[in-house]
């Protein structure tokens, strides 16, 4: 096993302890204005619903399972809960009785801006201090990392996962 002669100097674990810190103070915010019971995937996949419906596209559970990359019954167990608590509604759609179209309802929405506007804080505390020039030098190099890790060839068994090489 290869150790570096200096471990601060590695960019993985600083990556690492970057997303903790910032998932465990997304979801302290989270809990906060929406209480225990509204776990983070829900303000991802409200997200996702209020975009699309800016951009007058339909979602679809199928579309929440690639976005979120999660299993279908994950999504399905998901889904159903916000709906039971009044975040989202399943619509059939004409020509097709088995598909359900998700929308977002009133509750659903004023929740997505609520926890929009506690990512928006979040991310003026993760940044200040930083100048436009080192935020975007910042993203630029996130970007390169990523795109260094995700050399995609097609997985086997699934047209929407990938594997590295």
């Amino acid at each position: 096993m290869f150790l570096p002669d200096d471990p601060s100097q590695s960019v993985g674990p600083h990556i690492k302890h970057l997303n903790h810190a910032f998932s465990r103070k997304f979801s302290e915010t989270v809990r906060s204005l929406e209480g225990d019971d509204f776990p983070v995937v829900y303000g991802h996949i409200l997200g996702y619903l209020f975009v699309q419906k800016a951009r007058g596209k339909a979602v679809y559970q199928r579309d929440i399972e690639v976005v979120c990359h999660i299993t279908r019954s994950s999504v399905t167990g998901v889904v159903k809960l916000m709906e039971k608590k009044g975040y989202i509604t399943r619509q059939s759609v004409a020509g097709d009785a088995r598909l359900k179209e998700l929308v977002l309802t009133e509750q659903g929405t004023e929740a997505f801006l609520r926890t929009r506007q506690a990512m928006d804080q979040l991310e003026a505390q993760a940044t200040r201090g930083l100048s436009p020039q080192e935020k975007a030098q910042f993203l630029s190099l996130c970007q390169r990392i990523e795109a260094n890790l995700s050399d995609k060839k097609e997985c086997i068994h699934a047209k929407a996962h990938f594997i590295p090489d």
